[in-house]
């Protein structure tokens, strides 16, 4: 799971929002400044509308002057039809803001993510990111355009009300500020229990969405073992315990409600009972009370707004840090500040003495050496678990040697740049990974970002062709522009593999890496995916994990890898002579063969 950094405070995190304003928010800054400008002109109308409650009651009311009222009345209409424009433009503006700053923290994670190495997405679910680039980005928008709709306009909207209020009696504002203290000492001790519950929702959420997608993409596995009321009944839990958690937020957000409204009536009780002595006295109008008490009045939402605001941006803050979290995770395989470009292959692979290990202490390779000459075919064999697909994903740097050196054409491949390291293998592996796109969009995948948009239509066909796809791309009935669902569930397994073997010839990259790609496979399909296989493997040096040994025979050279070691080596005669653990593993096979075909 991601690591989880300690707060140093129970506070706001200003590192991250400063991170926010300076990468995110600062390049709008003209579009913020008119929208603070039109949320101060909403303020300020919203406060000369209350201020024309004085003229109403004492000029309009009371000494009842028809032509004040009306010209009164006509005001407010003018202001309040102003005032919606100023609130529509406001809206439109920063709705483009938040709109395009989400999406750019978005393009942001994911861009970062994928240029991660494989060992970050062997220790992280790809649900729990999913959940970080969708729902946490999301939230992060509330911070920037909160600040202005919140802070800034309720701000305003607070100060000038405040002063309408101590203009026309500073004395019951008294009332008002004789509060503040109780009310701040509440609301911080639940923006706490806010911060800590929003915490437990958050993850708890991610969870929901990894096990939905991971569900999901197991869906033949979950039917095939009619696990469908286990897996309905593990998703409930989820949901359960999301309930409980998001019922705690609620409760810890909600609790300040009571909290400001019961401090409002006595503010309220305060304010009419010492503006009743202020009449009564003549120190104050009727029209200045209905005043004061509108503002008040008006003041009270945009006030419970500023302080509900903190428990929102906690909230907000949650999903920002975990969102920075991923940002500033470091790729641990990065390209030497001297790196060069592989260029002009031959194709010559050499191991000096490697050893990996996942984790510390656990070694996974143990001291393996072998050199592979240009355009030679390597096999490496044996039992499962022993190393052999960590020993092919360590030539492209997926991972990094713990020790030891892995050279091509005598280079050692740490000094060079990942990106043409890369583009000079081809990986066609047991597991197929194909885009839910087109059959052409995913043979023409293998020609890279350069050439991907511009790849001839004859190179498709003749990349299928040699990966004998050609025929049953044509009986398709949209041919080379069939869409083939996600992961090409539209295929069948022979199907799929033909189309990974065309995308890596059309690659025609001078290292092949092959990782048991016919092993899941019926006989009929094997024989075409071998065929399509043997056409791939012209001129290439090549490596092959194979499960069925019958199909390397012609190798020349392979390796008996057991326990992260080399325990045998030589041709297909050579280790059939010494009758050691080569020998044992193709008689069973002969055997078991044999059987099978009787």
């Amino acid at each position: 799971m991601f690591k989880k950094k300690k707060d140093k405070k129970d506070g706001l995190n200003v590192g991250i929002l400063k991170r926010i304003w300076r990468e995110h928010t600062k390049k709008y800054i003209w579009a913020l400044v008119g929208a603070m400008i039109l949320t101060s002109l909403t303020a300020l109308t919203e406060a000369y509308s209350v201020s024309l409650l004085k003229p109403i009651f004492d000029n309009g009311f009371i000494d009842r002057d028809n032509k004040v009222l009306a010209l009164l009345c006509g005001q407010v209409i003018i202001l309040y039809f102003v005032k919606g424009w100023f609130y529509f433009s406001q809206t439109l503006i920063l709705s483009h803001i938040s709109t395009k700053t989400v999406q750019a923290i978005q393009q942001r994670v994911f861009s970062h993510l994928i240029s991660l190495d494989m060992m970050y997405f062997n220790k992280n679910s790809s649900g729990q990111m999913l959940s970080r680039i969708i729902n946490d980005c999301n939230a992060i928008t509330n911070i920037a355009i909160n600040f202005i709709t919140h802070i800034f306009k309720d701000l305003i909207t607070c100060v000038s009300m405040f002063g309408l209020m101590l203009f026309y009696s500073w004395k019951m504002c008294l009332v008002i500020f004789l509060f503040f203290p109780i009310g701040a000492i509440a609301i911080g001790l639940i923006n706490k229990k806010v911060k800590s519950a929003m915490k437990n929702s958050t993850q708890q959420s991610a969870n929901f969405v990894s096990q939905i997608s991971e569900s999901l993409q197991n869906i033949k596995i979950i039917k095939s073992y009619c696990m469908e009321n286990f897996e309905a009944s593990r998703i409930k839990g989820i949901l359960n315990n999301m309930f409980k958690i998001s019922m705690s937020v609620v409760k810890n957000t909600a609790i300040t409600t009571p909290v400001i409204e019961g401090l409002s009536g006595f503010i309220l009780s305060g304010i009419i009972i010492f503006g009743g002595m202020q009449i009564a006295n003549g120190s104050l109008t009727t029209g200045g009370f209905v005043t004061f008490l509108g503002a008040w009045v008006s003041v009270y939402k945009p006030l419970k707004s500023l302080i509900n605001f903190r428990v929102q941006l906690q909230t907000a803050m949650v999903s920002a840090e975990r969102v920075y979290e991923i940002i500033d995770t470091k790729p641990s395989i990065k390209d030497d500040s001297n790196a060069i470009d592989l260029t002009s292959v031959k194709g010559n692979i050499e191991f000096k003495d490697v050893c990996f290990e996942y984790e510390k202490g656990k070694p996974i390779l143990k001291h393996i050496n072998m050199t592979i000459p240009a355009g030679k075919t390597v096999a490496l064999v044996g039992a499962s678990g022993g190393g052999k697909t960590t020993i092919v994903n360590l030539i492209p740097r997926f991972f990094e040697t713990t020790s030891g050196q892995i050279l091509i054409d005598g280079k050692d491949i740490r000094t060079l740049s990942q990106k043409s390291l890369r583009q000079n293998t081809s990986l066609v592996s047991q597991e197929v990974i194909l885009f839910d796109d087109t059959i052409r969009n995913n043979i023409a995948y293998g020609k890279g970002e350069k050439e991907y948009k511009t790849v001839s239509d004859e190179e498709v066909v003749d990349a299928s062709k040699s990966a004998n796809a050609y025929d049953f791309i044509m009986a398709m009935s949209e041919g080379y522009n069939t869409r083939i669902g996600e992961k090409g569930v539209r295929l069948s397994g022979g199907q799929k593999q033909r189309l990974s073997i065309a995308r890596a010839i059309i690659k025609n990259a001078p290292i092949l890496l092959l990782d048991e790609a016919t092993s899941a496979l019926d006989t009929e399909s094997e024989f075409e995916v071998q065929t399509a296989l043997d056409n791939l493997m012209k001129n290439r040096t090549t490596i092959v994990i194979a499960h069925r040994l019958s199909t390397i025979k012609n190798a020349d050279m392979i390796y008996v890898i057991e326990k992260g070691e080399i325990i045998e080596q030589g041709n297909h005669e050579t280790l059939l002579a010494k009758n050691g653990e080569y020998a044992k593993l193709y008689n069973m096979q002969f055997k078991k063969s044999k059987s099978e075909n009787v």
